[in-house]
C-alpha cells in the first residue's frame, strides 16, 4: 500500500491536512523544552502531562515494531451562521467544544483508515487521538502537516489553527514527508490579546494564567480571575485574531457542528442545572470534560465585559 493510497482514503476520512513521520525518538532539544515547562510548573496541575516520559520521548513504545507516524487534521470550524449566533450569545464556548467529542469522531474516522491498512498490508496499526502520551504538536511538525505558532497552537497552511489532530501509528514502513519549515510572522497579536497573559512571545505558554486551562483543567472550587466576554468553556481569542486563520472555510464534518442545545444556553440555566440535565445536554461532548461542577463555577465568575484584542 502506497503513501499516496493512505493519504487519499485519509483525506477521504475527513482530513485536511496529512502527513507521514518516522517513527522515533523526538529530538533531543525538543525533550529539553518539555522536561523545562514540567519542572517550572507551566503545566499547572495537569500532572497527567509529566507521566509516561519515556512513551512521550519515543512513541514507538505505544507499538511494538512501530516504524511510521500518520498524523491527521480535521477542521471544526464552524460556518458564519454559527459564528454570528456565537458572537450574540452572552456565553461564549471554545469552537472546537460544540459538536460531537473531537476524540470519539476523529478515532472512529481513522479506525476505518487503520483497518483499510491492516487488511491490505497485513501491518498492526493504532490510532491515538491525544488521550496516549504523544508529541502530537511535534509529531505534526515533523510530518510536514503544520507548524506550532507564536500562540503554542499548530497551524497548517490553509486550514489555521482550527482543528484537532489524530495519529495511526503503524508497522508498515512508509517514506516520511519533509518537516514543516514554515514560522509565524511575529505579528504577536494573539500575545497582546491573550487575556490571562499567558503567552510568552517565543511561543511558549504558562496554562496557569490561561482562560482555557483555567475553566476546563483546574479543579479550584473558585476561579482565581473573572472570565471576560462571557466565556464558560475555553477560550479561542489567540486563534481568532491570528491571521493564519483569515477566511478558512468551515468544517465540512456535520457531526462537528455546533449544536443548539448547547449554544442556547444561559448563566442561569447553567447555574440551575441538574446532574441529569448535563448529562443530557453534553453526551458526546468535549465539555464533559468540566464537569456540571466546574461549569457552574465559571459561570458565577464570567461577566459581560468584552474583550478588545487590537
Amino acid at each position: 500500500m502506497e503513501s499516496s493510497e493512505i493519504k487519499r482514503i485519509v483525506t477521504e476520512a475527513g482530513a485536511v491536512a496529512v502527513g507521514i513521520a518516522e517513527a522515533g525518538p523526538v529530538e533531543p532539544w525538543a525533550e529539553e523544552l518539555y522536561q523545562q515547562r514540567v519542572s517550572d510548573g507551566s503545566f499547572g496541575t495537569m500532572d497527567y502531562l509529566a507521566r509516561y516520559p519515556d512513551v512521550r520521548r519515543d512513541p514507538r513504545l505505544l507499538l511494538e515494531g512501530a516504524r511510521s507516524i500518520i498524523v491527521a487534521a480535521f477542521s471544526y470550524k464552524p460556518d458564519e451562521e454559527w459564528e454570528a449566533m456565537n458572537a450574540s450569545n452572552s456565553l461564549h464556548w471554545a469552537r472546537y467544544a460544540l459538536g460531537r467529542d473531537y476524540h470519539e469522531e476523529v478515532r472512529e474516522r481513522l479506525a476505518r483508515v487503520a483497518d483499510s491498512i491492516t487488511t491490505a498490508t497485513g501491518a498492526s496499526c493504532r490510532v491515538t487521538t491525544d488521550t496516549a502520551p504523544l508529541r502530537e504538536r511535534y509529531w505534526a511538525v515533523k510530518a510536514g502537516v503544520g507548524f506550532t505558532g507564536i500562540n503554542n497552537q499548530l497551524i497548517i497552511p490553509g486550514a489555521g489553527s482550527w482543528c484537532v489532530l489524530g495519529e495511526i501509528l503503524t508497522t508498515l514502513q512508509l517514506p516520511a514527508d519533509e518537516p514543516c519549515r514554515l514560522s509565524c510572522d511575529g505579528c504577536m497579536r494573539c500575545v497582546r490579546a491573550c487575556p490571562g497573559g499567558a503567552l510568552d512571545g517565543c511561543g511558549g505558554m504558562d496554562a496557569r494564567r490561561c482562560m482555557s486551562y483555567i475553566t476546563i483543567e483546574s479543579k479550584e472550587t473558585d476561579c482565581p480571575t473573572r472570565l471576560k466576554g462571557g466565556r464558560i468553556y475555553g477560550c479561542d481569542v489567540c486563534q481568532e485574531v491570528c491571521p493564519h486563520n483569515a477566511g478558512v472555510k468551515a468544517s465540512a464534518i456535520e457531526n462537528f457542528r455546533p449544536r443548539r442545545s448547547i449554544m442556547s444556553l444561559t448563566r442561569d440555566d447553567i447555574s440551575g442545572m441538574e446532574q441529569e440535565t448535563f448529562s443530557r445536554i453534553f453526551t458526546h461532548s468535549a465539555i464533559k470534560r468540566a464537569k456540571l461542577a466546574g461549569l457552574q463555577r465559571n459561570a458565577r465568575a464570567t461577566d459581560q465585559e468584552e474583550i478588545h484584542p487590537e
